[in-house]
């Protein structure tokens, strides 16, 4: 039936789909980093890597599996890894990378050791008891500041865009202006995992980078919804993308 017969109190098709695309629900898609070179030239290990070949490769590959979508801002972590990575993505969707310090990867102590004696580090860091886990990597940053660090890294990048959280009962709920924003991050495992955790309102633990893993150059994709009278709260869309890596022979 043509669009012209339908009730005038609704409007035509068109018009309602229109609506729709004007009122288009907030976004965070979260970027993992290429792959890294932790051990250049087969060497001891350094604390800031850059990108392998190979991580520039998935790196691109990420930018063209995002090109065509909206994005409203691009923001990055300070390390090189997930600099390079946002170097890729942001000519791919038109932005300019706004580094947040605040974004940083969890910090760990193995700057100057041999490939076994990392190895070593993180096996006896594994093993410890559970609780010694909100200790961090030993000799590194704590988990407990950890989690403080990105959590207002990203509440910072979210009040620039007018989204605001509240605490409503037991609930964290937020304020989000509609349309609400498009934003990416290009970050790290363990700082996508807790700003996961953060904005889904998930109790922490000190290993989320094990409870939500991803690949390198992967992409999750978390969306606002409406909640209540007016407040909306965050949904796990995609987690883990990694399709586009397969296409392009990078898995």
């Amino acid at each position: 039936m043509a669009d012209s017969t339908e009730n005038p109190d609704r409007g035509t098709t068109a018009e309602r789909e229109a609506v729709t695309r004007s009122q288009q629900r907030a976004t965070i898609t979260l970027i993992r980093h290429g792959e890294p070179d932790w051990a250049p030239g087969g060497g001891v290990s350094v604390a800031d890597p850059d990108l392998t070949p190979f991580g520039r490769y998935q790196a691109n590959a990420t930018a063209n599996e995002l090109a065509n979508r909206r994005f409203d801002a691009l923001y990055v972590s300070p390390y090189r890894r997930a600099q390079q990575t946002a170097a890729e993505v942001a000519p791919a969707i038109g932005l300019d990378p706004i580094t947040i310090d605040g974004l940083a990867e969890v910090q760990v102590a193995v700057d100057g050791y041999s490939s076994e004696e990392a190895d070593r580090y993180f096996a006896e860091g594994v093993r410890r008891p559970l609780a010694e886990h909100w200790d961090g990597w030993p000799g590194a940053e704590s988990f407990h500041d950890f989690h403080a660090r990105i959590t207002s890294g990203i509440d910072e990048i979210l009040e620039r865009h007018h989204c605001l959280p509240h605490q409503e009962h037991d609930f964290r709920v937020w304020d989000i202006p509609e349309p609400g924003p498009a934003i990416a991050i290009v970050a790290h495992c363990g700082t996508n995992a807790v700003a996961i955790t953060h904005l889904l309102d998930i109790r922490p633990v000190p290993w989320e980078w094990l409870r939500f893993e991803t690949g390198l150059a992967a992409y999750s994709t978390i969306e606002a919804h409406p909640i209540g009278p007016s407040k909306r709260v965050w949904s796990l869309q995609d987690f883990n993308r990694e399709a586009h890596l397969h296409r392009a022979g990078l898995k």
